[in-house]
């Protein structure tokens, strides 16, 4: 493929998907047809956050599931990672730099994010109720911010993902309030 400046056309995959690289356009081909993704500056903001989030969340579950051995936080833990691969796929298909996202467990970008894996995380130290405790809270927080972000928009790509993403929250809060 030709390289210009900053920009390049990649097929990957099966060759169904062209994303300009640089940008956050891209090319997607959804039931035989070419589909223009364009996510805007707020869009892509909160793409960031809610890949930071599912991090965060699949982070504080592994921790915890260490420290309690309840078997709810090692299932959480592997769907939410599932989450965070899949919102991942999503910015990188739409152009979206996630270089900044660390790999490493409990590091984030945004200190927010950062300041509440730590509260979280000290919180359900104390005791395996209170670990259970904090799953639901982070399971009502997901929900509440999946809820506003598509309440505020329309149902684009992204919007469809946060809505699975949404679904799978509530799964998640039900498994952790039914052993609460």
């Amino acid at each position: 493929m030709k390289k210009t400046q900053n920009k390049q056309m990649e097929k990957t995959g099966n060759g169904s998907e062209m994303i300009q690289k640089g940008s956050v356009n891209a090319l997607m081909v959804k039931d035989g047809e070419i589909q223009d993704i364009t996510l805007s500056e707020t869009e892509v903001e909160s793409l960031l956050y809610m890949i930071e989030e599912e991090k965060m969340a699949r982070d504080v579950y592994d921790a915890l599931y260490e420290l309690t051995g309840i078997e709810s936080f090692d299932t959480i833990s592997n769907s939410e990672q599932e989450h965070y691969d899949k919102l991942l796929e999503v910015a990188s298909k739409a152009g979206v730099d996630t270089t900044s996202i660390s790999d490493e467990a409990g590091v984030y970008v945004n200190s927010e994010i950062q300041d509440l894996y730590t509260t979280l995380l000290e919180q359900g130290s104390l005791s395996p109720e209170d670990a259970v405790e904090v799953g639901i809270l982070i399971e009502q927080t997901d929900i509440a911010d999946l809820q506003s972000t598509l309440e505020s928009g329309e149902i684009t790509l992204l919007g469809q993902v946060y809505s699975h993403l949404l679904d799978a929250s509530q799964n998640h809060l039900v498994e952790f309030e039914s052993i609460a």
